[in-house]
Order: C-alpha cells, then sequence, then structure tokens
C-alpha cells in the first residue's frame, strides 16, 4: 500500500491548503499529513486531512537525547512521557484517522529504549512507529545491528517503518537491510528528492524489488515473490520520473540509474557489437528506453556511421574520419561532452557533400 506524504502543517497556510486540496481530490492511497508534537499542529493537520478517503497523520518526535535538547529542551524520559500524553490526545482528536509517529535520531538512541517506546505507542493505538537516520550516517552494518535488536525486543504487533537519507549514499542498502528484516515500510522519493542528499529513489527500490522476482531472494535474502498486490509495470519508471522531473524543474542527470538519460545510451564504438555485455540487462525490453547515441570526444568509426546513416547521411571510410576528427575537435574546444544534434548535422551534412 503507497502512503504518500502530502506535506508538513506547520510550514504555513499556503501548504495547509495545497494538503487540503490533495486530500480532497486523492482518493487511491494513503495520504499522510506531517506534524510536530503539539496540541496546536495535530489539530492543524486533523483539519486539512479529515475529508481525505484515506488519511492519516503522523508527528514527529526527537529521541536520541542530543535531539531531544535541541528540539523540546527536554531529557529522553520527559520527551517519551510528552509523546504519549501527545498520542492519547491525537488518537482522541482523529476520530478513527490512523496516526503514526516518526522517531527522529532514532538510529542514534539506544535500541532498546527504541523498543520500549515502540511498543507503549502501539499498545495505546498508534498504527506505525518510524525510526529516522535523521543525520544521514548510520554504516549498513550497523543498521543490520540495531534493527536485529529493535525486532527481537520490540512486542510482535508494533509496525515499524524506516527512513533513511543519503547523505553518504547508503539509503539503498540500508532499506534492503530493513526488509529483510521484517521491516516492510521504507520511505522513498522520486529521484531521490528530499532535504540535503534525499532519500532512497522511489524508482531504484521499485525496481530491485520488481525486476526477476523469482531471483529477489537469492540476491536480496528477501522474499520477493508477495511483496506487491500487482506487479508494478516497469516500463512506467521512466515516465513518471520524467513527469516529476518536469513539475519540479529538477533536471535528471546522464549518469542516474535506470530512468537517466544515460540508460540504453551508446557513446563508444564496442557496445556496437554485443550491447548486452556492456548492460545489466535489455532497458528497451524491461523499461521500454529505446537506445540513444550520443556524440561525445570517446565516438568512434561505429558511432559517425551509425548516426550518419540515422540522419540519411551516407559517408565513405574517408569522410568518417574526417567527421570523426573535426568532432572530436569541436567537443574539447567547446568543453561539453556531449554535441548538440543540430552541430552534428552540420558537420555531417558538410562532409556528405
Amino acid at each position: 500500500h503507497l502512503v504518500f506524504a502530502t506535506g508538513f502543517t506547520p510550514i504555513g497556510k499556503e501548504e495547509r491548503e495545497i494538503i487540503r486540496k490533495v486530500a480532497d481530490n486523492v482518493d487511491n492511497c494513503w495520504l499522510a499529513v506531517n506534524c510536530r508534537s503539539n496540541e496546536k499542529e495535530i489539530e492543524q493537520s486533523y483539519d486539512v486531512i479529515k475529508k481525505a478517503e484515506y488519511g492519516r497523520i503522523a508527528f514527529v518526535l526527537p529521541v536520541s537525547e542530543r535531539l531531544c535538547s535541541l528540539m523540546l529542551h527536554k531529557t529522553q524520559k520527559e520527551v517519551m512521557q510528552r509523546g504519549l500524553e501527545i498520542a492519547d490526545y491525537a488518537l482522541d482528536k482523529a476520530q478513527g484517522i490512523p496516526i503514526d509517529v516518526q522517531l527522529a535520531g532514532a538510529f542514534n538512541a539506544d535500541a532498546s529504549f527504541v523498543s520500549d517506546i515502540a511498543s507503549a505507542f502501539t499498545e495505546k493505538g498508534i498504527a506505525t512507529v518510524g525510526m529516522g537516520d535523521t543525520g544521514g550516517r548510520i554504516y549498513p552494518k550497523e543498521t543490520e545491528r540495531y534493527l536485529k535488536k529493535i525486532t527481537k525486543k520490540a512486542d510482535n504487533d508494533v509496525l515499524f517503518s524506516v527512513h533513511f537519507h543519503d547523505d553518504m549514499g547508503f539509503s539503498l542498502p540500508n532499506n534492503l537491510i530493513a526488509l529483510r528484516n521484517g521491516i516492510m515500510m521504507p520511505s522513498v522519493s522520486w529521484l531521490g528528492l528530499a532535504e540535503r542528499n534525499g532519500l532512497l529513489r522511489t524508482e531504484l527500490l521499485t525496481f530491485h524489488l520488481a525486476y526477476e522476482p523469482e531471483k529477489i531472494k537469492e540476491r536480496l535474502c528477501i522474499e520477493g515473490k508477495n511483496l506487491f498486490i500487482s506487479s508494478p509495470n516497469l516500463k512506467m519508471l521512466p515516465k513518471i520520473a520524467e513527469k516529476v522531473s518536469k513539475y519540479t524543474r529538477v533536471q535528471m542527470k546522464t549518469t542516474d540509474p535506470i530512468v537517466g538519460p544515460g540508460v540504453n545510451s551508446i557513446s563508444t564504438g564496442t557496445p556496437f557489437v554485443d550491447p548486452i555485455s556492456f548492460q545489466p540487462f535489455d532497458p528497451e525490453k524491461v523499461l521500454g528506453i529505446k537506445r540513444e547515441i550520443y556524440v561525445t570526444h570517446l565516438a568512434s568509426r561505429r558511432v559517425i556511421k551509425e548516426v550518419a546513416d540515422r540522419y540519411g547521411f551516407t559517408l565513405n571510410d574517408k569522410q568518417i574520419y574526417e567527421v570523426l576528427y573535426e568532432i572530436k575537435a569541436e567537443i574539447y574546444k567547446s568543453g561539453k561532452a556531449i554535441m548538440p544534434e543540430n552541430k552534428v548535422k552540420e558537420i555531417l551534412k558538410k562532409y556528405s557533400e
């Protein structure tokens, strides 16, 4: 089931109106509104999400000693007592809407302490307990040890979620470790968008969990056959990512995995002989991404010939060499690796006449 984080109520009235608009118009997934742990923001959150078909409220509570002092100027025990009071208030106010708690700095707190507070929240009626790697600093081996302690001590009916930032580049392995340990609620974002270095990319995790599901257990030690109610259409990943990029004005990089412009692209000669030797899978068959040829400083005779044929120019061997030399000279002169299509056509036309 998809839980879509619609927004953070304390940002301001404009944010709250956007959340309200989403709540009024989306009825095919859970819509979660996030707030801090106080009565006013719980009330604001309920007000904007109450008409949603599937709404929920998630309040953020610091749990590490450092964040408890920094955010609420209280000790850990004082914050936890306050958190349980807010849980009671939220559950009473929400009139049946699920309430989640997000524990900020959880991976910097003692695992035993977090297990106990998670169990206490669940006993009160909190739906899910999120654990945040707020600083994005936990390493995969540390994650494995921590989650084993958590799941061993916490009550069996606690539903955990995880929220790993990607500052150190570990969001993918950390989320896979969580799934391997039975925590089935990862936090992801299209193109990885989020504060600082972002979260795990939605498109990346979806691909890994849906591509060749019969091999997932062997590859990732995760049972892959029952991860989804219905198998995702992987050919939608590039299309959705492109729309997100357009709407957010965040440009995708050539090197972005799964959905970036470099997927199924060729810029050197050798891959023409056997493309599959230079790719982990067939991007056109799996993702619907057709092959693209980029003319760069790495271009070879094969690249030039293929591009000339595509644009309808016929070149002999001598002309191909001449085009190749001029293109490389122009690329180094411009300092840009990929030559624009119109410039390539201009040079091809010059030497084919």
